[in-house]
C-alpha cells in the first residue's frame, strides 16, 4: 500500500512539476527572441518582418518552427537566408533552446482567415494547396506543416520556387515537388498574394 502510494506521489509531482514548466518554456522563449535579435528581422512582434522576403512568424504551428530550426542547425535546409543570416544565430542553440522559441512563437497573435472574396481563393482549392495548407490556409492538417495564412508574400513565392526546383528539400518539401510542377509563376504570384492579404 505505501509503495504504491509512494508511487503515485512521485507520478503525481512529475505531472505537477511538467505543468509548471509550461509556461516557463513560452516565458524562455521570449527572453531567447528578444537576446538573440531575432526581432531585427522579423519584427518586435515576430509578424512584422524588416523586409520584404523575411517570414512571419507569429502564431505558426509550434512543430514546424522547431522542425525549421534544427534543419537550419543541421544543414538540412539551406535555402534562402538560412545559411548566411539564421544559421550562425541557431548554432549554439540546443534544442531545448529551439523548443522553447518555437512555443513561445506560437501563442503571439496571427493574422484572421483570409477575405473569401479574393479572386485566387479558387486557385488555392483547385491546385490542392488546401489539401495540406486547410482553408485559407490557416489550418495545415499536420502540426508539422506550416500554416500560410498571412505569410509575406515575396517569402512564399521564393520558398516555393526553391521547392519547385529542389533548392529546398527539407521537411514535407518532396510532398510539395510534384505539385508545384504544376503550377505556373502566374498561379503562384496569384495565390501567395491570396495567402498574404489576409483579413
Amino acid at each position: 500500500m505505501q509503495i504504491k502510494f509512494v508511487r503515485r506521489s512521485i507520478a503525481v509531482a512529475s505531472l505537477l512539476g511538467a505543468m509548471a514548466a509550461a509556461p516557463a518554456l513560452a516565458a524562455d522563449g521570449k527572453q531567447l527572441y528578444e537576446e538573440k535579435g531575432c526581432s531585427a528581422c522579423h519584427g518586435e512582434d515576430a509578424a512584422t518582418p524588416l523586409q520584404e522576403g523575411y517570414p512571419r512568424l507569429a502564431g505558426q504551428n509550434p512543430d514546424y518552427l522547431f522542425n525549421q530550426l534544427k534543419d537550419i542547425k543541421s544543414g538540412a535546409r539551406a535555402n534562402g537566408q538560412t545559411t548566411d543570416t539564421m544559421k550562425p544565430m541557431v548554432e549554439e542553440m540546443e534544442e531545448g533552446d529551439m523548443r522553447a522559441l518555437a512555443d513561445f512563437l506560437a501563442t503571439l497573435p496571427r493574422p484572421k482567415t483570409a477575405d473569401a472574396g479574393h479572386p485566387a481563393k479558387k486557385l488555392y482549392t483547385t491546385k490542392t494547396c488546401i489539401a495540406c495548407h486547410g482553408k485559407d490556409g490557416a489550418k495545415p492538417i499536420l502540426k508539422t506543416y506550416p500554416a500560410l495564412a498571412g505569410q509575406d508574400k515575396a517569402y512564399l513565392i521564393a520558398q516555393a520556387k526553391d521547392i519547385q526546383s529542389s533548392t529546398r528539400t527539407n521537411g514535407g518539401s518532396n510532398a510539395m515537388q510534384p505539385v508545384m510542377h504544376l503550377v505556373s509563376d502566374e498561379d503562384l504570384a496569384a495565390i501567395a498574394d491570396f495567402l498574404a492579404n489576409v483579413k
